[in-house]
């Protein structure tokens, strides 16, 4: 059985899954991630989450999703 917290985080998976190496702006709204902008850069997703009103989003690169990440 999944929890309400790890159904929200899937869903953001889900949708970050349609902007493939692209940038995002997304916010939180209780609890749960909602992409508000996206871009082929930074500048162009915030631009685009600010036009839909949203100033202080937070933005990050969506990697590839069939590459590996090692830290």
């Amino acid at each position: 059985m999944t929890t309400q917290k790890e159904e929200q985080e899937m869903a953001f998976v889900e949708a970050l899954r349609q902007h493939e190496n692209r940038w995002v702006a997304f916010i939180e709204v209780e609890g749960a991630e909602t992409i508000v902008g996206s871009g082929a850069d930074a500048v162009e997703a915030i631009a685009d989450a600010e036009a839909k009103g949203f100033a202080n989003a937070v933005l990050m690169k969506v990697p590839a999703f069939n590459s590996s990440l090692i830290l």
